[in-house]
């Protein structure tokens, strides 16, 4: 088997590759570096080609057209990017990705594609389901929800063409999947990364961490480990079977409140460092934080019932284990 990584070098696609390295497939990576990847550059069944996705359509073309499973992982997910250029959300998130389902459609292949938990947006249910939840998302001079918008587009395009016979398709949806390398700490420094790197940046530079709405929000948080468990099943899985399915990979087990969460990592950088944090949690809006364009999303809890079911997939890592493999991976004493 041989099986396309598009955007190979982020978080996912990286844990990905390590994964299936050791398998019998053939991994072709494409994306623009390769600082997470370098240990497998000696793997005979690792291949890393160097690009642009806006730069390089024939070297993808040819990637595509020779490879069984396609895993187009590029996409930008942090919010405050979604805030301040929603056109490069637009345009990189959902045309370019666009482009490659219909390559894809062209030669019939399989894709695994990544769709996110912020689809069902405002939802007040307590747990999302995959086929029975509605997707409530805000209006549209709130720029917060081209991420999703785009996302959930994606979604709808690429199911109806497998219904057409056109691709062979599996959607997963990551709910907050964290771990090492989830962000560079050069990006949460200049707000470009995820809630956890953007309070770690700041505990480890000893700065105040600022919560927004008073961090009454809460998310479901899911080791990589589980999360990259799942989708060697989807991998490996019977692809007529899981034809046109989506799952949710979540842990509802871990959900908690941003707030708990700022305590919990203070709590573990205090344990294990040297040094200790001693600055200050502080509440802000999220119009000062991110800006008129922002909306937050109160709760984020996956129904799993699919995955457990179909996939035979049960996350393994409680939240205490998660985040404590996940800070500790950044402090160097």
């Amino acid at each position: 088997m041989k099986i396309l990584i598009l955007g190979v070098n982020g978080f996912i696609g990286s844990n990905l590759s390590k994964r299936l390295v050791n398998k019998k497939v053939k991994i072709f990576g494409f994306d623009k570096s390769n600082f997470n990847i370098i240990g497998l550059k000696n793997s005979n069944n690792f291949h890393f080609i160097k690009g642009d996705i806006f730069k390089s359509q024939k070297i993808i073309y040819k990637l595509i057209k020779k490879c069984d499973v396609v895993v187009p992982l590029i996409a930008i997910a942090t919010p405050n990017v979604y805030v301040k250029d929603p056109i490069k959300i637009f345009n990189l998130d959902f045309e370019s990705n666009l482009e490659i389902l219909k390559i894809c459609s062209k030669f019939k292949k399989r894709v695994i594609l990544p769709s996110t938990s912020e689809v069902y947006g405002k939802n007040k249910e307590k747990l999302f389901d995959e086929y029975t939840s509605d997707l409530v998302l805000g209006p549209i001079n709130k720029h917060r929800w081209i991420y999703s918008c785009s996302k959930q587009l994606l979604d709808r395009y690429a199911l109806a063409l497998s219904e057409k016979n056109k691709i062979k398709l599996t959607i997963f949806r990551p709910f907050n999947w964290i771990g090492p390398n989830l962000d560079t700490l050069e990006s949460a420094q200049v707000g470009n990364g995820r809630v956890l790197t953007i309070f770690i940046n700041n505990i480890i530079r000893n700065k105040n961490i600022y919560l927004v709405n008073n961090g009454k929000q809460s998310r479901s948080f899911t080791y990589i480990d589980d999360g990259i468990d799942a989708l060697e099943r989807i991998i490996f899985g019977n692809k007529n079977k899981l034809n046109g399915r989506i799952y949710n990979i979540g842990n509802p087990n871990n959900n908690l409140s941003i707030r708990n969460l700022a305590k919990k990592i203070i709590k573990i950088y205090n344990d294990i460092s040297l040094n200790s944090y001693n600055k200050k949690i502080i509440n802000i809006s999220e119009a000062k934080f991110y800006g008129k364009a922002y909306q937050d999303i109160k709760i984020r809890v996956p129904s799993i019932i699919r995955a457990k079911r179909e996939l035979k997939w049960f996350p393994k890592t409680n939240l205490n284990d998660a985040l404590f493999k996940t800070v500790s991976s950044y402090i160097v004493n």
